[in-house]
């Protein structure tokens, strides 16, 4: 095949195939993060990405791909900020537990959609819920084992199940950080991170 037949404007098919793909997930972000699951279709990312149905269904089976490819990259940013952070952080377990918070809470203070797409649309779409069910305690996992390196072991399921205190920390963290995210309770994002801390060690027994 001819170079002419491959590139285009110095383009490749596959970088530009590529870019498409990017196009898309840059539009359901912004639409999942700004308006809500219920806001993004398969129609209205293609409008938002200046794209026909045609390039949606050469990258996505479905809406509900989409979603999950976005959620995915969300949450892999958020464990890569944390990890970032942890490997500078102090040896003291609370103080790790407390840069672990910190960075989470830059993370979503940086760009409030990360923040909704991942605490509120898991709340609001059953493709979601099920991907925030498997995501929320791994990274409650993550933070128990910086907390406790020795103990982590017991933070980590065995039969597929969510061992109770990681279950009930993943759901209160849910919930701070979408109310503070909302402005709807009366704390500063200092004392946000502290508030995390402490129940993080009260809930999974690590005091």
């Amino acid at each position: 095949m001819s170079s002419s037949a491959t590139t285009w404007r110095g383009s490749t098919m596959a970088s530009r195939a590529a870019e498409r793909r990017e196009q898309l997930v840059r539009a359901g972000f912004a639409l999942l993060g700004g308006e809500g699951a219920g806001a993004t279709t398969m129609r209205a990312v293609c409008r938002e990405a200046g794209l026909s149905l045609r390039y949606f269904y050469e990258n996505f089976a479905d809406r509900e791909a989409l979603l999950i490819e976005i959620y995915d990259r969300t949450a892999r940013a958020l464990v890569d900020a944390v990890t970032t952070r942890l490997a500078d952080a102090p040896a003291d377990e609370t103080a790790r537990a407390r840069v672990a918070f910190d960075a989470a809470a830059q993370y979503f203070a940086d760009d409030p959609r990360r923040g909704r797409i991942m605490f509120r649309e898991t709340l609001a779409d059953d493709t979601l819920r099920a991907r925030g069910a498997d995501t929320l305690p791994a990274f409650v996992t993550l933070v128990a084992a910086q907390l406790a390196p020795q103990r982590a072991a017991r933070f980590i399921s065995t039969s597929g199940r969510i061992p109770l205190p990681v279950s009930a920390i993943s759901g209160a963290l849910v919930a701070l950080f979408l109310d503070w995210l909302d402005g709807d309770v009366e704390a500063n994002r200092d004392e946000v991170v502290d508030y995390a801390t402490r129940l993080t060690i009260t809930i999974l027994g690590l005091a």
